[in-house]
């Protein structure tokens, strides 16, 4: 499973809580995940989480109800390898990381 760890309730209040550094986030649906992204150095995972809830990245990823975080000095070579075992395992890139997906990630 990518990002061990608690997963947190989907809200602006609770997600305004989130690390205000680097890393990877992930969002769930229930217990679907949907969507695996990283914040590097032009933003912080707090700041990724608060578009994605704000409307402005994913419109696929609109009815997360859970997110979870990892800190990570460097977060782009461990979003692939995330992405990488979540492939080998499921056959397929979470649904909002898939080509008709998501357009992006912040602060990549």
């Amino acid at each position: 499973m990518p990002i061990p760890g608690p997963r947190y309730r989907y809200t602006r209040f609770i997600a305004d809580g989130a690390p205000d550094t680097a890393g990877l986030y992930a969002l769930w649906e229930e217990s679907e995940l949907v969507y695996l992204g990283r914040a590097s150095s032009e933003s912080t995972i707090r700041a990724c989480l608060l578009e994605h809830l704000a409307g402005k990245v994913c419109p696929c990823a609109a009815d997360a109800t859970h997110y979870s975080w990892e800190l990570s000095l460097q977060p782009g070579p461990r979003e692939a390898q995330l992405l990488a075992e979540f492939r080998k395992q499921y056959g397929r890139l979470p649904r909002c990381n898939g080509e008709a997906g998501a357009a992006g990630t912040p602060g990549a």
